[in-house]
């Protein structure tokens, strides 16, 4: 089928090559593409990856070109970066000549193909940020999709109420915030007798998650929100915060399976937390240089654009927690039966080793909880 296709293109361009009108640096892309699919077909995937390259770089738009970067990257053992492109051939053209290929793709390796050609990993270029007043939570759309929820009975680190793993299907887009919700915006609230003023350990305000907020006091929040903006804000349901917080991704955690590279993009407990607090638990090899909580964003981000959805502080979500999924909804709603007065906490915090800072990772909350490393983020129904 491969083969078939690679002809098949390699025909098309080649009609195209012939044809007249083209600038001289569409022709040179061209001819790279071509050379890359007969390199592939020879065998020859690295030096084919490396046309691909050259020509994308003059074309960049070209999605059976991404989609056969994608081939031979995976050939030569990339298989993220094989991934990464076919998520952006899909979303250059969902219906092109190897759409369906491309799904197919991201449906074996990646196992969280976002739907619809959408495109976790090409998101960084085409998101949309609202933030509807100046203490206002930032907040990111998020597109359309499926993923599969919970972990699989291999993955390290795996708690028995993270199964079975199950197909969630996210049927519209919707609003997530960029960052926890930080004490300055917590604080707006309070001035406007929303909410009251929560304890900071002494580990620091102003642009720092907040953090002692019970479940309740998090949807006040976000009641205060609705009513001052006019919108639907509302905390994120369980299955949404873990679609938005692997953002296309399949593995253990959004930036892979390594443990040793979570300083790069979460706040853990690290080598300075295990300094300073003096924690006897697992920790990580790395050093991310905070030994409490952190500035929002000052990690990097996952490919959605979202800051901290591992580490920093567990985050409430709407659900009700129950110790299986067997029975949960497969639409991304709420889950709002059962013993409500335990919620669902997600994320890990800053001072949790590997086992907790994981996609699929999740904890039970009394409702009533307020503690130094538990704050929530927001979500918004879009019209």
């Amino acid at each position: 089928m491969r083969a078939l296709r690679i002809r098949l293109v390699v025909l098309m361009l080649a009609l195209v090559f012939a044809g007249t009108g083209l600038a001289w640096a569409q022709v040179d892309a061209h001819k790279l593409f071509l050379d890359g699919f007969r390199l592939l077909e020879a065998g020859k995937a690295k030096e084919a990856a490396a046309r691909f390259e050259q020509g994308l770089d003059v074309e960049p738009d070209n999605a059976q070109a991404r989609f056969y970067l994608g081939e031979a990257y995976l050939a030569t053992g990339r298989k993220n970066q094989a991934i990464e492109q076919w998520r952006r051939s899909l979303a250059i053209d969902a219906d092109s000549l190897v759409a369906a290929d491309a799904r197919k793709r991201l449906s074996e390796w990646s196992g969280n193909a976002v739907a619809g050609g959408g495109d976790a990993g090409n998101v960084q270029t085409a998101r949309t940020f609202i933030q509807e007043c100046p203490l206002c939570p930032e907040l990111v759309v998020v597109p359309a999709g499926q993923f599969m929820m919970g972990s699989q009975p291999s993955e390290a680190g795996r708690n028995g109420d993270e199964g079975p793993p199950h197909l969630v299907v996210i049927a519209r887009p919707f609003a997530v915030g960029r960052y926890e919700v930080t004490f300055d915006e917590w604080e707006a609230c309070v001035a406007a007798g929303a909410c009251v003023r929560a304890d900071d350990q002494g580990y620091g305000r102003r642009r720092r998650p907040v953090i002692n907020v019970s479940f309740e006091q998090a949807i006040g929040y976000t009641e205060w929100l609705a009513a001052k903006t006019g919108r639907k804000y509302r905390l994120l349901s369980e299955a949404e915060w873990e679609y938005v917080a692997r953002a296309g991704s399949g593995e253990s955690r959004f930036w892979g399976e390594s443990a040793d590279s979570a300083c790069g993009f979460a706040n853990v407990n690290d080598l300075t937390s295990v300094r300073v607090n003096r924690f006897d638990w697992e920790s990580f090899t790395c050093d991310d240089g905070f030994a409490q909580t952190a500035p929002v964003g000052t990690f990097e981000p996952n490919a959605f654009g979202l800051h901290d959805l591992m580490g920093n502080v567990w985050e409430w979500v709407d659900d009700c927690y129950h110790e299986t999924y067997e029975g949960a909804p497969g639409d991304g709603t709420t889950w709002d039966t059962g013993d409500c007065s335990q919620r669902v906490t997600r994320g890990g915090g800053w001072f949790n080793g590997p086992s907790y800072v994981r996609s699929a990772a999740r904890f039970k909350t009394k409702a009533t909880f307020r503690g130094g490393y538990l704050g929530f983020r927001v979500a918004r129904t879009l019209p």
